[in-house]
């Protein structure tokens, strides 16, 4: 009889584990950034990703948790993509400029892309969180220099947070196009305090910073 290799069966178990987890979650990114947005349930999720319902528990408690792996991933390639181009600048404007140009003309290359996005920094807590970390430092830094002109460093972010938001819904929809990103990114800094020259400073030295760390998003959706 031939011996039974149990490490070996392991091991095969696992990357067959590790490919339906993966699957799941590439389902569910299909789900969020669909051009017609249903809500996100494992029914939904597990359909788009074809596997018996019953195979999601095995890989996540809940939808919750499943949002929680989606948002850490996702946060993980939005940090591998801004923090380069955004950490180059030394203004804190510009580094926001910077982060906010970059982001936008990712999801202008996609507009599937911008719906996942757009989608997942409104119902899960943990993208939108992440990309507020950065921004909410950049703010402080600007505040702390006297440089913004609304109260606090929480308006600021809630005025830029909106902005982006809907900025990325219209690219989404076909709204608007990627000649279109810098007005909206001046508009941002002018709506948080920039004289008209400052915002065109600041946006022009991001589409530089942007231009050195040009490389495409790390992932696309066709």
């Amino acid at each position: 009889m031939a011996r039974v290799n149990l490490e070996r069966r392991a091991e095969i178990g696992l990357a067959k584990r590790s490919r339906t987890r993966a699957a799941i979650l590439e389902a569910a990114r299909a789900c969020y950034a669909a051009p017609k947005a249903a809500p996100v349930t494992v029914d939904a999720v597990m359909q788009a990703a074809g596997l018996a319902k019953g195979t999601f528990y095995v890989h996540f408690a809940d939808l919750g948790a499943l949002e929680a792996a989606l948002g850490e991933t996702l946060t993980e390639e939005l940090d591998r993509r801004l923090q380069p181009a955004r950490l180059a600048a030394d203004h804190p404007l510009t580094r926001l400029a910077t982060a906010l140009t970059v982001l936008l003309r990712d999801l202008a290359r996609s507009p599937a892309q911008a719906r996942l996005v757009a989608r997942a920094a409104t119902e899960i807590p943990d993208v939108a969180n992440a990309m507020q970390a950065h921004l909410r430092q950049d703010l402080a830094d600007a505040h702390a220099a006297d440089l913004l002109a609304v109260s606090s460093v929480e308006l600021a972010a809630r005025i830029v947070t909106a902005i982006s938001r809907q900025a990325a819904q219209d690219l989404a929809e076909g709204r608007i196009v990627d000649t279109a990103l810098p007005d909206i990114v001046r508009a941002i800094l002018r709506a948080i305090g920039c004289t008209p020259r400052e915002a065109a400073r600041h946006a022009e030295a991001a589409t530089r910073h942007a231009a050195a760390h040009g490389a495409p998003f790390s992932r696309r959706i066709p």
